[in-house]
């Protein structure tokens, strides 16, 4: 056998040598996995593809039904392959585990004779085979079937090989591992994608564009398949992000992130035709951090750092801006090119790319906000809608935005030309954008878009379409300019058709010099011998430095009149400035001196006559310098021009005018030493005028000028440094400063160093009060009662204490009465305000001797004022309730007499009281009252007790007329005891007591009042005959 191969054979045009050496001629030859061969034998050899040397071989020679092989044929996987011989064929498959082939298949075929050819179906899945007498048979050759799901068939044609069938379109995808693994399980995501696993691999595809992928995998069982990008599947596993593109076997993109929200990681992998392959995703590292990676070449694009937590991010179709936003709601833009963030909104409810473009939609409260220009923020369309953003569909030449309004659901149409152009833009058909832009009106939004576009027409070189937005724009110069250089290229494209004018060196230098590189023009018009050109480029600019400087270093013999026409041009002009720079460059300084002086430059006109060291023999151009300097009110520089020509009283005189005291001073402790010490006492008023406190004391106390040095001090708040100077001056005066810093420590809250100063000043009482009003009592006794005498101690305190009483400041007061001891006047100060409960509380603390009467006392008082609930806690208070029933009764309010009564005194007392009402009703209504109150009879009792039997029998009749009887026998044997026996006889016989009636008469021997009527009803007991005594 030769094995020939088209590269090596055709270069070197030699015969290959033999590549095997097989027993008999090989009838049936294929090559897959290995080269099979086998003849007329009945042996089945298979052979290393690289070397030739014999893998296995099968024996059939002992098999009387075999003849020999003829025909063969490879899987398109080349694991499978199928013998054909007589009446039968044979079917090989070579198994990855055991790295050997097996005979997996025999089909007879009756009456067949020879299969004299064989072949497989592209994808595997059928077999066929032809026979010597014309016959072709198809067989099935797949390992199992099934279906998915009920709307696929899936077909395993060899372990490493599976064929899906959609049923309802009989649409046919192959899925083979290129690396011969078993296929162990087929999943269909979104009906459209499939993802097959092996053991070593994962195979990945997309059913309608057919793009099939296989990456090595390790399985973990917890992966999540996510296919919401086109073009590539998200593999998620926990703190890791796989991205596999289909069509590719390798794995796009590996992310370490343990946020896998859809909306936290966004994916644009060549979605737009913008002139270049682009593959980007961004995605969070942490919650603060946007990471973005150009999957092509594996390196990270940008960074974004943010401080706060971000909820939602997502790339433009272009992948050129990044949109996020945070927690708070702040929406953002990221220009990736220019690594620049920009605040877009403040509050975002809603935001997202209009499909297609890069156009942004967003909800800001009740606004619909619309940006069709995304390179310029800041112009902004915004709507009003009464809901909530739901969806944005472009659908034809119509883009709405969906806005659910509660029951109903409205539509907002976008401006689909804008739209249009973001797109042109992005695609780079500029002569499509120029006709979207001049379809609309000039205002701020299409301003933005025509800037934009000729910023890229500059960039792309497109001349023409650069022009006509600089026209648009109103750019006259820019126009004009672009204008010529499209003529040059128009003539030169017309001079030389076919070549590229844009390499021409005059455009090239043109557009340099519009692009501000005046450099790089003037090496391009230099490389090609334009000196003079370059020359009239710097002339035609106004640049006469540069144009001098070329000249100069190339030696033109123009230099001198460049010089001079340059001079003129800066005198007509009225450049003196840079005429004198000129003139000085040239060493004739006593003419740059006049011109800087023409030019208003005193002071650059005295440094160079200084330096020149002019002053030996220009006098009146020095007294010339002097009067503009003075006139400029550069008194500094004045005199300093003074102090180099060693002129010492102007130069002193021009820094006093000036206030350059620093400066004098300085001068004037070399030349005139009396004058210092006025010199800083001015330096220190002029600094205190400056408010600059804090600098003015040192020059105060240099001057010997303490009471300024204090007083600086003290504005300037530096009171320990004030309290050191007071302490150096006359003490007339100390009191006066001690008093002003002891204000600024009180100013400042603080009270110890204030006290201090008080006291130093003599003002004990000031630091009293501050600690009054601080209410920090202890500290003010101790200052009164240390530095005062104990009689103005006592004035004083209550003199503030009846400041605050007038105030209303009624705790504060008594702390200053308790203070100096004077309860008495707080006790009086709450009598006056009414303010009983304090009144009391220091009573019983400090006079409690007094306590009762002054609780009658008030009680009687509140009872005159009708004040009786107040009196007659007082009453109680002093011990007396009876008092408080009294007052009740007087003021005819006995409900609340009997409630004391009863509280205070018992039932006893209460009912004493309510028969003093009753009887005072007197009658049936006094009646009724005891039986409302369930005092009847122990009423009567009462009334009997007090001898009051008329009322009692009154109250009886009422009420209760069995106590009649006993009533009667009551008031008889009373009347008995009062010696008015008749009347007694009467109640007796009324209490149906007649026997009471006769003994009465018998113990007091009133014989002859006794009737035979009333003997009659009597039984009598003789004793002696004469004695009588009751019985029974």
């Amino acid at each position: 056998m030769y094995r020939f191969s088209f590269e090596e054979g055709l270069s070197s045009g030699m015969k290959p040598p033999p590549f095997a050496q097989h027993s008999c001629p090989p009838f049936a030859i294929g090559w897959g996995e290995h080269i099979m061969c086998a003849g007329n034998d009945k042996l089945v050899s298979f052979y290393d593809g690289r070397d030739g040397s014999l893998i296995q071989r099968f024996d059939y020679t002992n098999d009387d039904n075999e003849k020999e092989f003829c025909s063969c044929a490879v899987a398109p996987n080349g694991q499978s392959m199928v013998i054909g011989s007589f009446d039968h064929f044979r079917i090989f498959a070579f198994s990855k585990k055991k790295y050997q082939w097996q005979e997996t298949a025999l089909r007879q075929i009756d009456n067949a004779y020879t299969l004299t050819s064989a072949a497989w179906k592209h994808d595997g899945s059928r077999v066929v085979v032809g026979t010597l007498c014309g016959g072709v048979e198809a067989y099935d050759a797949c390992l199992r079937r099934y279906k998915y799901q009920g709307a696929y068939e899936i077909t395993y044609v060899s372990n490493s090989q599976v064929v899906v069938e959609k049923l309802s379109s009989a649409a046919k995808t192959v899925l083979k591992s290129q690396f011969g693994y078993e296929i162990n399980k087929v999943n269909i995501y979104q009906d459209q994608y499939i993802v097959c696993h092996t053991p070593e691999t994962l195979l990945i595809g997309d059913m309608n564009s057919h793009k099939l992928s296989e990456v090595a995998w390790q399985s973990s069982g917890h992966e999540k398949f996510h296919f919401d990008y086109p073009g590539c599947c998200m593999i998620f596993n926990p703190g890791e992000l796989s991205l596999v593109e289909y069509g590719s076997s390798d794995i796009l993109a590996l992310c370490r992130t343990e946020f896998m929200n859809l909306h936290l990681i966004s994916v644009r992998i060549n979605e737009r035709n913008i002139g270049r392959e682009y593959k980007l995703i961004a995605y969070l590292i942490d919650q603060q951090t946007i990471h973005i990676v150009d999957m092509m070449n594996n390196f990270t694009v940008a960074t974004v750092q943010h401080d706060t937590r971000i909820d939602w991010l997502e790339l433009n179709g272009s992948g050129t801006q990044l949109l996020y936003r945070d927690k708070r709601r702040h929406l953002r833009l990221f220009n990736i090119a220019e690594k620049e963030p920009s605040t877009m909104l403040n509050y975002c409810s809603y935001v997202q790319w209009v499909p297609g473009s890069d156009v942004v939609v967003a909800q800001n409260r009740n606004n619909l906000c619309v940006w069709y220009s995304i390179d310029s923020p800041e112009q902004v369309t915004v709507f009003k809608i009464k809901g909530d953003i739901v969806d944005i569909v472009r659908n034809g030449q119509d883009t709405e935005v969906f806005v659910d309004e509660g029951l109903t659901t409205s539509r907002y149409v976008l401006d689909n030309t804008l739209i249009g152009f973001g797109t042109a833009m992005e695609d780079k058909d500029y002569e499509s954008a120029i006709q979207v832009l001049e379809n609309l009106e000039l205002g701020p939004e299409t301003e933005a878009m025509w800037s934009q576009l000729s910023d890229r027409a500059l960039e792309e070189k497109q001349l023409h379409i650069a022009e006509r937005c600089f026209a648009a724009r109103g750019d006259i110069a820019k126009t004009y300019y672009l204008h010529q250089i499209n003529t040059l290229i128009d003539e030169l494209e017309e001079q030389s058709p076919g070549i590229d004018a844009y390499e021409n060196y005059r455009v090239r230098a043109k557009i340099a010099i519009l692009n501000r590189q005046f450099k790089v023009a003037e090496a391009i018009l230099l490389e090609n011998g334009k000196i003079e050109d370059a020359m009239r480029m710097y002339l035609d600019l106004n640049r006469w430095d540069d144009c001098i400087a070329l000249a100069e270093s190339k030696n033109h013999p123009s230099v001198d009149r460049l010089r001079k026409d340059y001079f003129s041009h800066l005198l007509q002009t009225g450049q003196e400035e840079k005429a004198g720079q000129l003139k000085e460059r040239e060493g004739d300084y006593k003419q740059a001196v006049i011109l800087y002086l023409k030019g208003g430059l005193p002071g650059r006109a005295a440094q160079l006559f200084n330096q020149q060291n002019m002053g030996s023999y220009e006098h009146d151009l020095q007294e010339k310098i002097a009067d503009h300097l003075f006139r400029a009110g550069l008194f500094e520089k004045a005199g300093d021009f003074f102090a180099e020509m060693h002129d010492n009283e102007r130069a002193l005189d021009a820094y006093k005018r000036g206030n350059v005291f620093k400066r004098a001073i300085e001068l004037c402790r070399n030349v005139y030493p009396n004058e210092v010490v006025v010199l800083e006492e001015q330096y220190g008023d002029y600094l205190v005028a400056n408010k600059q406190l804090e600098s003015a004391i040192n020059h105060f106390m240099e001057a010997g000028k303490y009471i300024k040095a204090i007083e600086a001090a003290i504005e300037a708040r530096m009171l320990n440094k004030a309290a050191a100077l007071v302490e150096a001056v006359e003490p007339e005066v100390q009191n006066n400063y001690y008093k002003k810093i002891a204000r600024r420590y009180h100013k400042n809250d603080q009270l110890d160093k204030a006290e201090v100063f008080y006291v130093r000043a003599n003002m004990p009482e000031v630091a009293v009060k501050m600690y009054t009003q601080a209410d920090k009592w202890d500290k003010a006794y101790n200052v009164a009662s240390k530095y005062m005498q104990p009689q103005d101690v006592d004035v004083l305190y209550i003199g503030q204490a009846q400041r605050l009483e007038s105030q209303g400041k009624y705790d504060e007061a008594e702390k200053m009465y308790l203070t100096i001891q004077a309860a008495d006047l707080a006790i009086e100060m709450y009598r006056k305000n009414r303010d009983y409960d304090n009144m009391f509380r220091l009573l019983q603390q400090y006079r409690t001797s007094e306590l009762k009467q002054e609780h009658l006392n008030l009680a009687v008082e509140m009872a005159n004022e009708h004040n009786y609930k107040g009196a007659e806690s007082h009453f109680v208070a002093a011990g007396d309730w009876k008092a408080a029933v009294n007052m009740y009764r007087k003021a005819d309010r006995w409900e609340d007499a009997i409630q004391v009564a009863k509280l205070r005194g018992g039932p006893k007392a209460a009912t004493h009281v309510a028969f003093a009402w009753a009887y005072q009703l007197g009658g049936e209504e006094g009646a009724r009252l005891l039986t409302r109150l369930k005092l009847i009879e122990p009423a009567i009792e009462y009334a009997c007790e007090c001898l009051n039997f008329e009322h009692a029998l009154e109250l009886a009749n009422a009420n209760a007329k069995h106590k009649l009887p006993d009533i009667y026998l009551r008031k008889a044997i009373y009347l008995e005891d009062e010696g008015e026996f008749k009347d007694a006889e009467d109640h007796f016989l009324q209490a149906d007591k007649p026997r009471e009636a006769v003994l009465m008469y018998c113990t007091y021997h009133h014989y002859h009042n006794i009737s035979e009527y009333r003997l009659t009803h009597q039984r009598f007991v003789l004793i002696s005959g004469t004695s009588i005594r009751r019985t029974g």
